[in-house]
């Protein structure tokens, strides 16, 4: 697991809190504001047309989401270079970065973050886990079975801690696969080690095409982590 890097912060909502390399490309995050009032004009200014159309599809929360993140993928893709004219959002409400870039979002109650990389290296999976409560009650519903007894056999005080990084990374994976895939699969599809680097081992239909995964952790504070993963045939 990479630790915890020290960055600049900068809280106010909306604005580039940082943005940085990391393994598969550029990470950018952007704060978002407590409660549900909708964005204002002079935020949604900063999307391009057809992204400004979205984000005044949605409505409450969901609109805070689609432009923090819209605001987070502009940053990293201008780390590394990318340009596209708009991210728009495809049937499962993926982000349709242009062909030769891959870009993956995701967003808690107070920060957005957005990955984007080259597509030639591998499609983009991204999830932000964690905060003060400790869920161990859906650990089951995360776990395959193996999974769930290693849980159970660990103290209780690190229980939560190995259910946490089997969400985030199955989140992940699931949004680095679905590309290559084009269907939903839920999580007792993946089998994480979380043991030997996260390793990912997934049991998908065999007429599915095959993907190498590689996966990065990092913890942006001790009780949240962030998952990254690269999908590859």
């Amino acid at each position: 697991m990479t630790p915890r890097h020290k960055v600049r912060w900068v809280s106010e909502a909306f604005s580039i809190a940082w943005v940085r390399r990391v393994r598969f490309g550029a990470l950018a995050a952007v704060p978002l504001p407590a409660g549900h009032d909708p964005v204002s004009p002079e935020v949604l200014s900063r999307l391009e047309p057809e992204e400004r159309a979205l984000a005044l599809t949605e409505g409450g929360r969901r609109q805070i989401e689609v432009v923090g993140g819209r605001l987070a993928a502009r940053a990293a893709a201008a780390h590394v270079g990318a340009h596209w004219p708009a991210l728009l959002s495809g049937a499962e409400r993926e982000p349709l970065a242009p062909s030769s870039w891959s870009v993956s979002i995701s967003h808690k109650n107070d920060l957005a973050l957005a990955l984007v990389g080259p597509a030639h290296d591998g499609t983009l999976g991204i999830d932000l886990e964690g905060d003060e409560r400790e869920r161990i009650a859906i650990a089951e519903r995360i776990c395959r079975p193996e999974e769930f007894d290693e849980v159970q056999a660990l103290p209780a005080n690190a229980q939560w801690k190995s259910v946490l990084v089997r969400f985030a990374v199955k989140e992940a994976v699931y949004k680095a696969v679905y590309p290559h895939v084009r269907h939903f699969f839920g999580f007792q599809a993946a089998h994480v080690d979380v043991v030997n680097a996260a390793k990912v081992t997934l049991f998908l239909p065999p007429e599915d095409p095959r993907v190498e995964l590689e996966t990065e952790l990092e913890w942006l504070s001790p009780q949240r982590l962030l998952a990254m993963v690269r999908a590859k045939r």
